[in-house]
């Protein structure tokens, strides 16, 4: 049984919940995904560019990624929890996994919302376009 808090307040019964429920998200946003991929006509790579360059979609995009790696670190953590007995490799396990989850988002949200065109400044001014209108 897992000691943090966090996943601890109804037991194991918690966990078993946000697994559920981050994998009921993921279906969710997989759909919608699915359902605009399917509206496009014509395969192009300047429409996968358009696509992926819009704001909504990078967002939602970031939203899968970020509770797909909730939805996996859970998942990754029962496995540890119940077949590494050790528990100084246990820690080992936890820090490595934990290293290369900073290190994919720090290279997802680098080439995704920094590197490209379309930055975090650009969200802003979306975002308060919306809020205040013209």
């Amino acid at each position: 049984m897992v000691k943090n808090p966090f996943f601890s307040l109804f037991g194991g019964m918690t966990q078993w919940l946000y697994q559920r429920f981050s994998a009921f998200c993921l279906y969710f946003f997989i759909g919608y995904l699915i359902f605009n991929w399917i509206q496009i006509d014509q395969l192009s790579y300047q429409v996968w560019v358009d696509f992926f360059q819009s704001v909504i979609h990078r967002s939602i995009i970031t939203i899968l990624f970020l509770i797909t790696f909730f939805h996996g670190w859970i998942g990754v953590q029962h496995v540890i929890d119940d077949y590494i007995k050790n528990k100084w490799m246990n820690q080992v396990i936890y820090l490595i996994l934990l290293l290369s989850m900073y290190y994919r988002l720090f290279f997802y949200f680098y080439f995704s919302w920094i590197f490209n065109k379309c930055s975090i400044l650009n969200l802003m001014s979306w975002l308060l376009a919306q809020v205040v209108p013209v």
